[in-house]
């Protein structure tokens, strides 16, 4: 699954950085109040924590958020100590305030990490909607005011709080959410109002068992309890240690009752609607003879301390608040015990929050957040939830608005609040599907209305009422905006705490009237009619209920006529609406679909069609040029999916022919340039759709069946296939059932099992048929008091056993399932049974750091990385394939990675010369052919410099600023003054960074001054290591892009770094000692530049062509040879007819005459499989001998029969011997044309696999997604070009290289989750890792960035016999293997030979090099292979070196190779063929 856009990663980022700016903006009392914390934790002991009181903002939270400001203050040390000082009241520096305002930013990574877990753990279907939610959490405009403006550490205990939340989804991870539960307690107390939701989930999912709630799971118990008593006791154990008063004065603060009910602002909850109405009733007592409390009159409420009274309602106290919290808390955690599902889970957390909100004592506003951030994690569940949420959302983010009360705030949080409300409603919208159950909610039909109140009311309570009112009445703007939002959260909680099931509705049976002149009632909306009035209104009453739901649009709350009004315009709509041209596809394809879940079904559909266009349909067509133009599909063609160069494919490709609507035109055009117009083809018109045309039975696993009218109209067989019918899922069960029951022991009303055989039925809870009951006093099958008495009274009637016997006499016996049907070859490659000591052959790395534990590693590869060994291979495949190009002789690969490995200033390899001389020149033209730049390179700025001159001329020219005038010191002044020696630090600290960055820089701009490279490799100016100094400027001018501007620099800074004097001379010694990695990617940039260039491009397309050529060429030779085939079979019949006895048998030929040979799975390989696998490297030998030994044996004993048969043809009669030497010419003569043709056929197809040069062929992958590559498989010759310097070492790679997996594979078939990964191991009793682990042995490959490779051809023959042809991938990998066996064991023993002889010339001349070391007194130079190398094409065709200058010109003729590296000439010349 690609990666939703955006990620939550990065809208986390894009949010860090925009509350930085928020830095200087309001902030509340809060902030003091954790400076305060601060400075209480680091400036006391802990046994003074909680008796401190010199500021009224004492410490008030849980141990465990006391050690947390602990920590702070120890990192707050560094910013600035003054903040830690106790009395040191209001302190609120910049310094402060940067450090406060940045821990709150990192501190909620916390959520950010959690979210993401949440996202992780969600199913595939329902992922974007996590992805959803998790962003709205992350970007909530709660948390925004509240944290970031306001200030308080809300974003760390919400992160718990999900953490906890997340843990419980699983039941693996029951106990650690728990634990984390507990230890968010002992950060904020506030969250005691969840704690009964936690404690139902986990005592009826971890402490009591599954099966019965009477079984009590103890060990979970003592986990549970241990674990939470470990948590509170590392809490609160410290201060229980220091005394017996420290636990009593710690309740005190957090649990201090003598504050009033409600808030100095009301919180949006039971008690301001309560609040509101006492006022209210203040002024209509006298009217209403009511009586007012007069010392309640000059009381609003009190929020610090104090008590609330009320004018004319009765007082509320703790007690009342604490019975209606505990109440409405109760009817949810009912539902939780019953039902301990996740999502219930989440639900009674959400309403357990509500009770604690709406009747709670001494709420404040801020504390909405509970109920927002576990609702919003199931708000998209369907439309039901959504419906509630959405009030909830408006009002319980408008409620915070009066926190934040100063002018510069308002836009802030009026413009983000708005937005985020706007963007997430949106998406949540399209997101949540229609639910299957209806709700009853007071605000479902007004809460767009409700909604838009909210606007001129944040006008009014921010704008109109200072200007109306001045400072009058003060407490009028938050009172209506306290029950305004009041109202919304009321009734979005009344909404999803009253839930209806949803019944499909019933219609009465057809009356049936005898006496036609009767009086009858009638609904002509459903055709039922009765035959009484009482009737007839009872069932109108029924349908006049707000109960019912529109199936069509999702609508609920409907009375039975308005949702069937509803039903039939929403299927006209989408009758009139819905493209015409899709619904046949659509229904067929939804036809004997088994998804239950409608939204599941709607989004396979959608995801199936949205892209694919049908004959018929209107579209729009995007032209080259960028116009719009509608069109009409006449025609479709699909085209299968394309390798691409890493081996994999693609997807398929279609392609449509449109006709233009308004010119009459016609185009071929693909999908990427065909599109529906907006709104034509959605998800709610899809469902809509499917709602309208097709059924579902009410029972698990039922099909989804299109209409009869609808399949009738599109031609859509209805027959259901057996395995779907009702009737075979039931059997299926019961056979299940059946064979359960016959494992367990039989027991038949306390009767001994012994007195029957077979499996007993239990009693069906469902009445028998009429027809088979029996009258009292008869027997049969039915009675039951008589066989009853008998057992009870002990009496052994003898019809007891007679009855039982017939009881089973009567029942036939179960009959067996039917065995599984075998599999079907090849299937899944991860889902065949391991085979137990089947291990593939060790792998070898290039590298210093494999990825596991490998064998000793060659010395020479020391320096080298395993993230450059994919530069390398790819790097020399480039080269060698693309030679003719670069006119570049072939090289081993093992002599280009001694070449790079080796060079230094006494070695230089003519090798590593040519190699970069020849690419620089594809990368521009010479001078005699025009000298043009072949690739796209971006601009340099030139005029930097100047401009800069001119700034720094302007700056002098600035006269000097006269002395101002001291003046008295003021508040306004001494800020100005502070702001600016803050500016005058800051330029300060940009100047040192500046020149600190200059220190660090390259040197390329000074070596590239008044010398232009380009204009130098025009001129071909590559002696002496000129080329480093144009691969500088090369460098040096792609370090202005964006591509390659990391690496470019990097690479620079190697070879002109900045202590060093930047000359051509200092190049070449910094290039003699750069670290290999650095060269090879180096070389890397510019091979991978001239696939950029048309002479590539142009070879390319000249290779497409010449094997379109081959091919053709090919089917004649083909034809020919079939021809040829014909003709020999009458001649061999001819020849059998006059010789039947004396002739020998031919060799066995197949069906196309062609003699018969071993295909991939009739192998040696396989036959070497059935004898031992224990055999020794000798006696692997040993039987190859003998195989060669046969097959000579075989040939001789041929060639034997033919001389005898033409030695008794001539005993034959003379008419007769003439005639049958003349058919033998003529067999011999065809035979003789089938063996040509198939020398032609073969090396036609040489010539094909050597022009298939546009992409590297993977030869397969195997089980665990593992690439193999073979570079000799095609775009080459097996040994590179026969006439190189090299050719006799008689191999080019000589490797089979392994890459590891891709991120996409590892994920998707590796490393899955934890799920799946369960499923497999309970299948093949291990994970699918430990299998990897098993089966690869100690040498195992991870990522794509990782390779490997197998050097001997034990190993490859031990790796074909590893792989297994039943799987998807290694069958076509083994085939591949098998095929080109005999070709790569070649050039693996070439390989070894060469090195070996290169190794055993080394040893033989040590002596001569170091008698000569000692006469001359030179540095050792070994005789490395790379030496021998010599660009002899270069020397043919150009008549010198690329790296030495070329000669005067002189008058000659252009040769085809020369020809291949010009753009303007004729083709590029192909390698011949090589017969």
């Amino acid at each position: 699954m690609t990666e939703t856009y955006p990620t939550l990663a990065q809208c986390a980022l894009v949010a860090a950085a925009f509350k930085v700016l928020l830095f200087p903006a309001y902030k509340s009392t809060d902030f003091e109040v954790h400076r305060n914390w601060l400075a209480i934790t680091d400036s006391l002991p802990l046994s003074e924590w909680y008796f401190e009181n010199t500021s009224e903002w004492t410490l008030d939270y849980p141990p465990f958020f006391a050690y947390f400001e602990w920590v702070l203050a120890q990192i707050a040390r560094l910013a600035d100590p003054l903040m830690l000082r106790l009395y040191n009241l209001g302190y609120d520096s910049w310094e402060t305030v940067y450090f406060q305002r940045t821990t709150v930013i990192l501190t909620e990574l916390l959520l950010v990490y959690v979210l993401q877990l949440y996202i992780d753990s969600t199913p595939l279907s329902s992922k974007r909607a996590a992805q959803a939610a998790a962003l709205s959490i992350v970007l909530s405009p709660g948390l925004f005011m509240i944290d970031h403006i306001h200030f308080q550490y809300n974003g760390f205990m919400y992160g718990i709080l999900v953490w906890s939340l997340v843990l419980a989804r699983r039941k693996s991870t029951l106990l650690g959410s728990g634990l984390v539960f507990a230890a968010l307690l002992c950060f904020k107390h506030i969250h005691l109002y969840l704690a009964p939701a936690w404690f139902v989930y986990l005592l009826r999912t971890y402490c009591l068992s599954a099966k019965s709630i009477f079984r009590i799971r103890f060990l979970n118990c003592v986990k549970l309890g241990g674990g939470i008593a470990a948590v509170f006791a590392a809490a609160f154990g410290p201060f229980a240690a220091i005394g017996k008063d420290q636990i009593p004065q710690i309740f005190s603060r957090l649990f201090p009752f003598s504050r009033g009910l409600c808030h100095a602002y009301w919180a949006p909850n039971v008690w301001a609607l309560y609040s509101l109405a006492d006022r209210v009733l203040i002024h209509l007592a006298p009217r209403l003879g009511l009586t007012i409390r007069a010392e309640a009159l000059k009381s609003v409420t009190r929020g610090l301390v104090g008590d609330s009274t009320f004018a004319v309602l009765p007082e509320i106290s703790p007690r009342i608040c604490f019975v209606l919290t505990l109440f409405f808390q109760v009817l949810p955690l009912i539902k939780l015990f019953l039902s301990p599902s996740w999502e219930n889970f989440i639900g009674a957390v959400t309403l357990c929050g509500y009770a604690s909100f709406l009747f709670g004592w001494h709420v404040h506003e801020k504390a909405i957040l509970l109920v927002i951030i576990p609702f919003t994690l199931i708000a998209i569940r369907d439309r039901r939830h959504l419906g509630a949420f959405r009030p909830l959302a408006v009002a319980g983010h408008v409620s915070l608005f009066p926190l934040l009360f100063t002018p510069a705030e308002f836009p802030l949080k009026t413009i983000y609040t708005v937005v985020w409300l706007v963007l997430f409603l949106m998406a949540f919208d399209r997101l949540t599907p229609a639910s299957d159950k209806p709700r009853i909610f007071l605000l479902d039909r007004f809460s767009t209305l409700y909604i838009a109140v909210s606007i001129p009311l944040i006008v009014y309570s921010s704008l109109l009422h200072q200007i109306m009112f001045g400072d009058s009445f003060q407490f009028l703007p938050l009172m209506f905006t306290s029950s305004y939002t009041a109202i919304g959260v009321i009734g979005s909680w009344v909404g999803y705490m009253v839930l209806f099931k949803r019944k499909p509705v019933q219609f009465l049976p057809p009356l049936i009237v005898d006496d036609e002149d009767a009086e009858v009632w009638h609904i002509p909306q459903t055709g039922e009619v009765f035959a009484s009035y009482e009737e007839y209104l009872t069932r109108m009453d029924f349908y006049n209920q707000r109960r019912f739901n529109d199936q069509i649009t999702g609508h609920s709350g409907l009375t039975f006529f308005e949702a069937y009004k509803s039903e039939l315009t929403g299927g006209r709509e989408v009758e009139a609406t819905f493209p015409e041209a899709l619904k046949g596809p659509i229904l067929r394809k939804v036809q004997f679909q088994t998804i239950s879940r409608l939204d599941n079904l709607v989004d396979k559909i959608f995801d199936e069609f949205k892209q694919e266009f049908f004959p018929g349909e209107r579209v729009t067509v995007t032209t080259h040029v960028g116009d719009r133009v509608h069109g009409l599909v006449r025609d479709k063609m699909a085209f299968g999916p394309r390798v691409l160069p890493d081996g994999t494919r693609s997807l398929p490709t279609t392609r449509y022919h449109v006709t233009f609507k308004d010119s009459g035109g016609e185009a071929m055009v693909t999908d990427e340039h065909i599109c529906r117009e907006r709104g034509v083809f959605t998800k709610a018109m899809l469902r809509s759709f499917i709602k309208k045309t097709v059924s579902r039975e009410a029972w698990n696993g039922a099909p989804w069946l299109v209409k009869h009218e609808c399949a009738e109209q599109y031609q859509i067989d209805t027959r259901i296939p057996p395995h779907l019918l009702h009737d075979t899922k039931i059997m299926e069960r019961k056979q299940l059932q059946a064979q359960k029951r016959a494992s367990l022991p039989q027991d038949f009303n306390g009767i001994n099992a012994n007195l029957h055989q077979g499996p007993v039925r239990l009693p069906e809870l469902k009445p028998a048929p009429k027809a088979h009951k029996v009258k009292p006093g008869q027997n049969g099958h039915g009675t039951k008091g008589p066989l009853l008495e008998h057992i009870k009274d002990g009496d052994h009637h003898p019809n007891i056993l007679q009855m039982h016997d017939q009881r089973h006499q009567m029942r036939e016996p179960t009959p067996p399932p039917p065995p599984p049907p075998p599999p079907k070859y090849p299937i899944e490659d991860l889902q065949l049974e391991p085979r137990s000591g089947m291990v593939r052959p060790s792998l070898k790395f290039m590298c210093k750091d494999p990825p596991t534990d490998a064998d000793a590693i060659d010395p020479l590869y020391e320096g080298i990385e395993m993230n450059s060994v994919g530069y390398f291979l790819e790097t020399w495949d480039t080269l060698n394939v693309y030679c003719e190009i670069f006119t570049l002789d072939s090289f081993t690969f093992d002599d280009f990675v001694e070449s790079m490995l080796v060079t230094s200033e006494h070695v230089r390899p003519q090798l590593l010369d040519e190699i970069h001389c020849s690419v620089l020149k594809v990368l521009v033209d010479s001078e005699s052919d025009g000298g043009r730049v072949r690739i796209n390179l971006p601009e340099l700025d030139e005029d930097g410099s100047d401009e800069d001159e001119d700034d720094e001329n302007a700056k002098s020219e600035e006269p000097e600023p006269e002395p101002k005038p001291v003046g008295r010191a003021t508040r306004s002044s001494l800020a100005k003054l502070e702001a600016e020696r803050l500016a005058a630090e800051a330029a300060a600290a940009e100047e040192e960074s500046l020149r600190a960055e200059l220190a660090t820089k390259h040197r390329a701009e000074e070596l590239m001054q008044d010398y232009d490279w380009i204009d130098h490799l025009r001129k071909r100016d590559f002696a002496n290591g000129a080329w480093l100094r144009i691969m500088v400027g090369l460098f040096y001018q792609l370090s202005k892009g964006e591509r390659h501007q990391r690496v470019c620099e990097y690479l620079l800074l190697q070879l002109v770094p900045p202590g060093i004097e930047p000359t051509q001379e200092t190049v070449q010694q910094q290039y003699a000692v750069m670290d290999v990695n650095s060269r090879i990617q180096a070389l890397q940039i510019i091979c991978m530049l001239t696939m950029e260039t048309k002479a590539v491009r142009g070879y390319m397309e000249d290779c497409a062509e010449t094997m379109t050529k081959y091919r053709k060429d090919k089917i004649e030779w083909q034809r020919q040879k079939r021809q040829a085939i014909e003709e020999l079979r009458p001649l061999n019949e001819q020849r059998k007819i006059l010789l039947p006895d004396n002739m020998p048998p031919s060799p066995a030929r197949n069906e196309n005459g062609d003699l018969k040979q071993l295909d991939g799975d009739e192998s040696t390989i396989d036959k070497e499989e059935d004898g031992d696998e224990s055999l020794g490297d000798a006696a692997k030998r040993k039987r190859r001998r003998q195989s060669d030994k046969q097959r000579k044996h075989e040939q001789e004993q041929e060639r034997k029969a033919k001389e005898k048969a033409q030695k008794e043809a001539a005993k034959l009669p003379p008419g007769q011997s003439k005639q049958f030497v003349k058919l033998l010419k003529d067999i011999q003569k065809k035979e003789d044309v089938i063996k040509k043709c198939e020398e032609e056929i073969a090396i036609i197809e040489n010539d094909l696999r050597e022009a298939d040069c546009p992409r590297t062929r993977v030869m397969g992958k195997d089980r665990f997604w593992n690439r193999y590559y073979w570079f000799e498989r095609n775009g080459m010759p097996y040994a590179g070009l026969p006439d190189s310097s090299t050719a006799s070492a008689g191999y080019a790679n000589g490797c089979v290289w392994v890459q590891g997996p891709d991120d996409i594979e590892r994920e998707g078939y590796i490393e899955v989750p934890l799920q799946l990964q369960t499923e497999y191991q309970a299948k093949f009793g291990m994970t699918i890792p430990e299998r990897k682990s098993l089966e690869e042995g100690k040498t195992s490959l991870f990522t794509a960035r990782q390779w490997g490779y197998i050097s001997e051809p034990e190993h490859l023959d031990e790796l074909i016999r590893w792989l297994d042809p039943r799987g998807f991938n290694e069958s076509k990998l083994r085939k591949e293997l098998v095929t080109f066996r005999d070709k790569i064991i070649t050039n693996m023993e070439n390989r070894k030979k060469y090195m070996d002889s290169a190794e055993e010339k080394d040893r033989k001349d040590d002596t001569k090099r170091t008698s000569h070391r000692i006469r001359d007194k030179t540095p050792d130079l070994r005789n490395y292979r790379c030496l021998q190398w010599e660009n002899t094409m270069a020397l043919e065709n150009l008549g010198h070196l690329h790296s030495d200058p070329p000669p005067p010109p002189r008058a000659r003729k252009q040769t085809k190779k020369r020809e291949a590296v010009q753009e303007a000439g004729p083709a590029p010349a192909m390698k011949t063929r090589r017969r």
